[in-house]
């Protein structure tokens, strides 16, 4: 009985172990560049980090969008309450890359500009709030809110 008890527990953890390993859900997996170091993040998109909520009046976060860049891993999330999108990792990376794409963010912007051109790109102009937190490439976190 005593072994039973010890195989049993023994088994839990193990399986335990594997199930946490496998819940990141929002990783997205990309080609291994080898020469991918600090200094090379945000080449992509001028930044490497990007969260936008937006708020309607009829439902509190309707559309969430993060990116999430590092050396080691990227993540990223799309989810629209408005058209019943969640999408996440390498699925979410692929309707965000077409949104960056079209997204013109600079860090030298004017902030009420930054939120309109966020605002235009995710297709979302009837917003009654937009929390908009940003990382450009080698400069400080920039976070805005818009409230009409």
């Amino acid at each position: 009985m005593n072994k039973r008890f010890f195989r049993l527990t023994f088994l839990l953890i193990v399986a335990s172990l594997i199930l946490f390993a496998c819940t990141n859900r929002n990783l997205v997996t990309k080609e291994v560049d080898e020469d991918e170091t600090a200094e090379s993040l945000g080449e992509e998109y001028g930044f490497t980090m990007f969260n936008v909520t937006f708020d309607t009046t009829e439902m509190k976060e309707a559309l969430i969008g993060n990116y999430d860049e590092k050396v080691d891993k990227t993540e990223a999330v799309y989810e629209s309450k408005i058209d019943n999108v969640y999408l996440h990792g390498d699925k979410a990376m692929e309707k965000l890359d077409k949104i960056f794409k079209e997204l013109e963010l600079d860090a030298e912007m004017d902030d009420e500009d930054m939120i309109k051109e966020t605002a235009k790109a995710f297709e979302v102009m009837d917003y009654k709030s937009l929390k908009l937190k940003v990382t450009f490439k080698g400069r400080d976190t920039k976070e805005l809110m818009m409230t009409k």
